[in-house]
């Protein structure tokens, strides 16, 4: 498990189908306009929207909202120019245009839990409730202890 006390680990909502694709692994960039100064891993909140064109693009349907679907590493974070957004279009996949003043959360190490646990998100990095962390870390240890092969 990482040095970090799960408890302690900050957790960011993403709308739907982007938290599938970062906790899938197909994303590896997430694009914000902002940038906090925390680098470690992050509780992954599925928001209550989903963007149904999107999720057709890729391929996806019926996907989880509301709740807690895994945690990733938040590994850097890196300001986008126009290059880049051409450069890193497959580890962001967001066909849109470039705008300025974003940002790259460059991720990794996707874990999905075998069943999401339900909670509310937040706007920017938030503290999950005491109650949805112990769930949030039984959920995290059956992963780590082996119980469960990730899902890629």
């Amino acid at each position: 498990m990482d040095s970090e006390i799960a408890q302690d680990w900050p957790a960011i909502s993403v709308r739907q189908p982007w938290a599938e694709l970062l906790i899938g692994g197909r994303k590896s960039i997430e694009i914000r306009s902002w940038a906090p100064e925390y680098r470690g891993r992050l509780w992954l909140h599925a928001g209550l929207k989903s963007n149904l064109d999107v999720e057709r693009r890729f391929g996806l349907h019926d996907l989880y909202r509301g709740g807690f679907i895994g945690s990733i590493q938040l590994l850097a974070i890196v300001p986008v120019t126009q290059d880049r957004w051409i450069q890193w279009l497959d580890k962001h996949l967001d066909s849109g245009e470039y705008r300025g003043g974003l940002v790259a959360w460059m991720v990794g190490s996707p874990r999905r839990f075998r069943t999401p646990v339900s909670g509310k998100g937040q706007l920017n990095l938030f503290c999950p409730s005491g109650e949805i962390v112990q769930q949030l870390r039984r959920s995290d240890a059956e992963l780590t202890s082996g119980e469960y092969d990730a899902v890629s």
